[in-house]
């Protein structure tokens, strides 16, 4: 039974992936010929300040979600109904803080962009985003109970279905009236539509949820979700630091057009993360409810095999998307849209620090350990901090390199997180020493370079002046050499034989 709601979250995510991706780059490419690329770079900018207030969050939902896993596996109706109580009460805090400090902010944003705009339509355009993210948290509590249920799959499905609404009116939007207000009012109405779906579909399929008599929680509870909460809201500090703050740079030392075209390659990369990296992440809920089930040694060899698996993902995206982003940049958008393939090395760098960490990260959220000791959450606030000041100090420095060395404080500050992170899964849940994860993770690094150089290399090598055709080729060696390159070294491995027994199981099923 989790097995198979584990491979039908990650079947409907996918699904949910490619539709949507499609959608987003026909959006975007529509955006920037109807709309320009200033108001397109404004996009990026607010929605980081946006994520910025999302810290007000404080990890609660996290930290929450985890505390759902036993008592669903229990069928514990009363204290679902207590967690649950407690997630909605909160929440509303939360919307209304987000709400007066997002007011609070309207003057500042000025400060943020250094190029003449109307500033009067600016401060419009951010009170929709702003009433976007607040409506949220008066409703999107109730998708949690789903998700720690190992129901994603009904949150994919609900999501792409509304989605391809709202992308599609948004598109004619778009080339029919050239308004970017009403274009947003179209995400906000598609936003409230996937929260009411599930708030009024929990009623039905949970109806002790709408009972009276809720039993308070106990404060051996309530004190370790204060503690998770604390850990949680130091590490979404950490992110948003060192993934978050990227436009605000740009936009400060550079312009809202160099925004625009950060997005583009952002774009890309996030689609090309939420469609196969997701795959991990959606595994949460199946890895908290065997971690409470089975031994530690069949746990910690799930956690092996999913961190090869782990290193198939991000090493074949990582190799695809250095041999092939820039090449598709000049085919959707235009080649003066195109950034030099070191901008593009270090970009790529990051992405694969980040998600390489994937499988470790789904065990800690699984086990529910996100402050086994202060010194994790506090080295989760220092890699944020690293980020932040020495990305601020080189576009100083380097002012006319800031394009390049915007990006190298995240590059500097995730080895905090590389060493951090493992830490947590090793010593805490496992018990075993941490030297094995490092050997693996250096041995992944350098393959994956070793991939990408070749595939790069073999990709300069059959270029032609078509650019369909050299999509089809960067394709087909990205595959080719990340392919060969994994049989070669691995073929042997009990991991990659997991691989091949699960990949054959889930073959047999779909027949």
């Amino acid at each position: 039974m989790r097995k198979k709601s584990a491979l039908k979250n990650i079947v409907s995510k996918m699904i949910y992936s490619i539709v949507i991706t499609l959608l987003s780059f026909v959006s975007r490419r529509v955006f920037v010929s109807t709309l320009g690329d200033t108001l397109l770079g404004l996009n990026g900018l607010l929605t980081s300040v946006i994520s910025m207030l999302s810290l007000m969050e404080l990890g609660v939902g996290n930290a929450i979600y985890f505390s759902l896993y036993e008592p669903l596996a229990e069928n514990n109706e009363e204290r679902i109904k207590s967690i649950m109580r407690l997630y909605q009460k909160l929440y509303r805090y939360i919307g209304l803080a987000v709400c007066i400090v997002g007011l609070c902010v309207i003057p500042f944003l000025k400060f943020l962009i250094t190029q003449d705009i109307d500033y009067n339509y600016v401060y419009k355009i951010y009170l929709i985003f702003l009433a976007n993210s607040v409506m949220s948290y008066f409703m999107a509590y109730r998708r949690s109970l789903y998700s720690a249920n190992q129901k994603d799959y009904l949150i994919n499905n609900v999501t792409t279905v509304v989605n391809i609404i709202s992308y599609s009116l948004q598109i004619i939007t778009m080339l029919r009236y050239q308004n970017y207000v009403v274009y947003l009012l179209i995400q906000v109405i598609a936003t409230v539509s996937i929260n009411l779906i599930f708030l009024l579909k929990s009623d039905r399929d949970y109806p002790y949820l709408r009972e009276k008599n809720v039993q308070p929680l106990p404060k051996e509870y309530k004190d370790t979700l204060v503690k998770n909460v604390k850990a949680l809201f130091m590490m979404s500090i950490s992110g948003f630091a060192v993934f978050g703050t990227d436009n605000m740079l740009l936009t400060y030392f550079v312009g809202l057009g160099a925004v625009t075209i950060y997005g583009n390659y952002t774009t890309i990369i996030n689609m090309v993360n939420t469609t196969f990296n997701s795959m991990l992440s959606n595994m949460k809920a199946n890895v908290g409810n065997y971690l409470v089930t089975e031994t530690k040694e069949k746990s910690y060899t799930l956690f092996k095999n999913l961190f090869f698996i782990n290193f198939l993902i991000t090493g074949f995206t990582s190799v695809a998307t250095f041999t092939l982003a820039s090449e598709f940049i000049k085919f959707w958008m235009g080649e003066k849209y195109v950034w030099s393939i070191w901008i593009l090395a270090v970009l790529v760098f990051n992405m694969f620090s980040r998600y390489i960490l994937e499988a470790a990260g789904v065990f800690i959220n699984g086990a529910g350990m996100y402050n086994p000791y202060p010194l994790y959450k506090y080295i989760s606030l220092i890699e944020g901090g690293i980020n932040l000041v020495v990305s601020i100090f080189l576009c100083k420095v380097f002012e006319f390199l800031a394009y390049l060395v915007c990006f190298w404080g995240t590059s500097v500050s995730t080895i905090a997180n590389t060493i951090a992170m493992p830490g947590v899964v090793y010593h805490h849940i496992f018990h075993k020493k941490i030297g094995e994860y490092y050997l693996l993770y250096a041995k992944y690094l350098i393959l994956t370079v070793a991939f990408a150089a070749v595939s790069y290399g073999l990709f300069l090598f059959v270029h032609t002046p078509y650019t369909i055709l050299n999509l089809v080729l960067g394709a087909l060696i990205s595959i080719g050499v990340m392919a060969a390159g994994v049989i070669v070294v691995f073929g042997r491995t009990e991991e990659f034989h997991y691989v091949l027994e699960t990949a054959k199981g889930f073959i047999k099923r779909r027949k």
